[in-house]
């Protein structure tokens, strides 16, 4: 009899910041674009985990973070929030990101995305985004 192992769910914090509807990605070394965020800790608010990721990622202090809404992708449940940036706001790179990019939503490709991220492009993040 073969026993089948449950792998629980991870839970993460993603953040869609927008400017003049672009939306910014991060990069890691060696690694494609993905959208700001990460892993919310146990015990941890969601958005709490949302706002600390930007801060670690980008040094952005963002009190306006909206709940946009929750997406499954494999074994990873994202908390989906939106922040709009003016177009003054300066940011630097922390916690191992070593590029960041703004991208019009109608030329963000899921080909140019991290899996985990081109995953949560192919459920319609703009369209969430967009009726937010």
């Amino acid at each position: 009899m073969s026993v089948t192992k449950h792998r629980p769910a991870k839970v993460k914090a993603t953040v869609l910041c927008s400017r003049n509807d672009k939306v910014l990605l991060v990069r890691r070394k060696g690694a494609k674009w993905r959208f700001p965020g990460g892993q919310i800790a146990s015990g941890e608010a969601p958005v709490v985990a949302a706002a600390r990721e930007l801060w670690n990622e980008l040094s952005l202090h963002c009190p306006g973070l909206n709940a946009v809404g929750t997406l499954e992708v494999g074994n990873v449940f994202h908390h989906i929030y939106m922040t709009v940036l003016p177009d003054n706001c300066c940011f630097a790179l922390g916690k191992g990101i070593i590029a960041c990019k703004w991208v019009c939503w109608d030329e963000l490709s899921a080909t140019m995305l991290k899996p985990t991220a081109a995953a949560l492009f192919a459920r319609d993040l703009p369209g969430l985004v967009h009726n937010a």
